[in-house]
């Protein structure tokens, strides 16, 4: 089996890289970006293709050069691009996602693996919590067409049956974020602490964003994918992240205790406060993903952060 990772370049998509080439795959990378960071010392045991998802034949081609079985779908536009640039969202996100799924159903791959989003959820959510039911009425533009992809993707597996599966994945924090997105500071508040530099997070302190770290993300979708299929009940599962969600006070606070010398301000967006208040103040139910697949976060802020700053200084050795 040959593995296809779209946006194989992206944080979580190389750190899933690293994990298949671990366990001996040599899997496809299918991204517009180059790979950098740790997994860039491992050229000779993966593949990269350069590609544009909204281009179905070059994705064919992908397909057909290397016989890939089974396709990690993590690429596309995020949120605060996706808001700025609605038009190329739609191509990266609601044209890729089907040229996806068109080229799994014509070289009939084993299984789809989808990396959704929790900001499926925004408006009319009845009470404070969510779960792999609430109502999907998204606010943003990349709500949007990540509504879009469960829902294609529950289509390609009832009409052609092919194993589509997806998680609503929170904030993804680790290092080497390159792409600005509404929770970004998650990441960069971080980052810039560990350059020496200042960083002003655009949020409220009082801010409370689920988030995950990007090892969890990346070890979700690789559980997902290796469940039985006969567990899978739900498809498409809520991962909450870290429980309860840290705030952004809590964050700086405990960057400031492990990198002296980090220079963090607050200075809110009123846009990004807006996009953070509808999902902060819910509670996220992943009952489902513990019930059918085992799921368990790994990392809670402490340890998140302990890593991060391991992480990022072996990319400076």
């Amino acid at each position: 089996m040959t593995t296809l990772i779209t946006g194989g370049a992206g944080f979580v998509g190389s750190y899933l890289a690293r994990m298949l080439v671990e366990a001996g795959e040599r899997p496809v990378l299918f991204d517009i970006a180059a790979v950098q960071g740790p997994l860039a010392k491992l050229r000779d045991r993966f593949v990269l293709e350069t590609g544009n998802l909204a281009h179905l034949p070059v994705l064919m081609d992908c397909v057909e050069k290397y016989g890939i079985d089974r396709i990690f779908h993590l690429g596309g536009m995020l949120s605060l691009p996706s808001e700025q640039n609605p038009w190329g969202a739609f191509d990266a996100n609601v044209i890729g996602t089907y040229n996806v799924l068109e080229a799994a159903r014509i070289k009939r791959m084993s299984q789809v693996i989808y990396g959704s989003s929790i900001a499926t959820y925004s408006k009319d959510i009845p009470g404070d919590e969510i779960d792999d039911r609430t109502i999907q009425r998204p606010s943003s533009f990349y709500g949007v067409t990540k509504t879009f992809g469960e829902l294609l993707g529950r289509f390609y597996h009832r009409k052609f049956g092919l194993d589509f599966r997806g998680v609503r994945l929170p904030s993804i924090v680790g290092p080497g974020a390159r792409t600005a997105h509404m929770s970004i500071y998650n990441a960069w508040a971080i980052e810039h602490a560990l350059k020496g530099l200042p960083y002003v997070l655009e949020c409220a302190p009082e801010t409370r964003c689920p988030a995950l770290y990007y090892k969890d993300a990346a070890r979700a979708l690789s559980m997902l994918s290796d469940a039985e299929s006969g567990r899978i009940l739900t498809r498409i599962y809520n991962i909450a992240g870290i429980t309860p969600p840290f705030s952004a006070s809590e964050l700086v606070a405990t960057i400031e205790r492990k990198i002296p010398g980090a220079r963090l301000s607050f200075k809110p967006d009123p846009v990004v406060v807006e996009l953070l208040r509808e999902l902060g103040s819910l509670r996220i139910n992943e009952a489902c993903a513990g019930l059918e697949w085992g799921w368990r976060a790994a990392y809670p802020l402490e340890e998140l952060v302990d890593d991060f700053i391991e992480e990022f200084h072996k990319t400076r050795s």
